[in-house]
């Protein structure tokens, strides 16, 4: 189920980055060493933040610089993989991670010789130490080999030649098992580093008129999420799958060709509250901000609960990465998070009326 859920979110991605291909955009390589902490946001795991991790990530994208990539955005723009290893310098408990990433960065600046841009990728992470009551008891970060990685980096470019950037970049990771099998406490560690990006064929930005927004300003939309949890850790039992699904009824409000604000409820129907003697309904206000590039909207929600009797805390985060299929039809992925702490990850269907 986790393999092909994973197979799923990178078909999601590549089709974005073919395009980026077909159209013959500049292909660029990219070495990113990178080095930085871990953040204490829980008391369980607070004695094993005292590390930093350290690694090398190594890049190969496009650089998107037609005319028609910049009509979906008004911005230039990066898409591409990434390959990152981390040494979470903790051989015996936290090992270390590797992980495949598919990005999309949009520039903030490209003129002049520094140049700005805001990157947003996910990926599939391998990890080499994971909880074991046995043997690893200690790990309470990760109880799967396998996980997500999300991150959100700020560059800053340095144009050395058409073909030749400096890179600086700041980058705010989060890696955990999205809340299907328990401990998921998860891991948040920022990096930054200095780094080179070669690309194969010149890049030279063209400033262009910015077109305005001319498409509906209201949009209502549908959209139904679910995922798997393994409920032995959390209830002392056999292995057992439940399934976590749920609805969200909302309103976009276009406020620009790239921004968006929105409203709406979110139904949540989770097996897993049930059987620990609480209503497996849980009902929530949503308020957030779409970010909309290409194909893509990348969105961010402040839930607040209107009735969650198992919930310890009464608000939540929803960060959600949707890909335009159809005319009304998107499909991607959301994550779940109170705080800090993930709790599920989950494949998600949206439809606009």
């Amino acid at each position: 189920m986790l393999m092909r859920l994973v197979l799923v979110i990178f078909g999601l991605l590549t089709a974005f980055i073919a395009g980026a291909q077909e159209n013959k955009n500049p292909a660029f390589l990219g070495v990113k060493p990178q080095y930085g902490f871990i953040i204490p946001h829980s008391n369980k795991i607070r004695d094993l933040t005292h590390t930093n991790p350290f690694g090398l990530e190594l890049e190969y994208g496009w650089t998107m610089q037609r005319e028609e990539n910049w009509r979906r955005c008004n911005c230039y723009s990066k898409a591409g993989f990434s390959l990152l290893h981390i040494n979470y310098n903790n051989p015996e408990i936290i090992g270390s991670s590797s992980t495949i990433i598919a990005f999309a960065e949009p520039m903030l600046d490209f003129t002049g010789n520094f140049r700005t841009s805001l990157r947003m990728g996910v990926g599939m992470s391998y990890l080499s130490k994971f909880y074991d009551k046995i043997t690893n008891p200690e790990n309470l970060f990760f109880s799967t080999p396998l996980n997500f990685l999300v991150h959100l980096d700020l560059n800053l470019y340095y144009k050395l030649s058409k073909q030749h950037l400096a890179m600086g970049y700041f980058k705010y990771n989060h890696i955990s098992n999205g809340g299907i099998e328990k401990p998921n406490n998860g891991m948040n560690f920022p990096t930054f580093g200095l780094g080179l990006q070669y690309s194969f064929k010149p890049v030279e930005y063209r400033e262009i008129e910015k077109t305005k927004y001319t498409g509906r300003t209201i949009i209502p939309s549908a959209e139904i999420y679910g995922t798997v949890v393994n409920t032995s850790k959390i209830n002392k039992t056999d292995s057992k799958w439940q399934i976590v699904y749920g609805a969200v009824l909302k309103t976009r409000f276009r406020v620009g060709k790239i921004n968006a604000l929105n409203i709406g409820f979110d139904a949540l129907f989770d097996k897993t509250k049930q059987e620990k003697g609480y209503s497996l309904f849980q009902g929530s206000f949503l308020a957030g901000h779409d970010f909309e590039f290409g194909k893509f909207i990348f969105s961010q929600y402040w839930g607040t609960y209107l009735y969650a009797p198992s919930a310890e805390k009464n608000f939540y985060q929803r960060y959600s990465l949707l890909m335009k299929v159809s005319e009304n039809f998107r499909f991607g992925v959301t994550l779940k998070a109170h705080a800090e702490v993930a709790e599920n990850f989950n494949l998600l269907f949206s439809y606009e009326f």
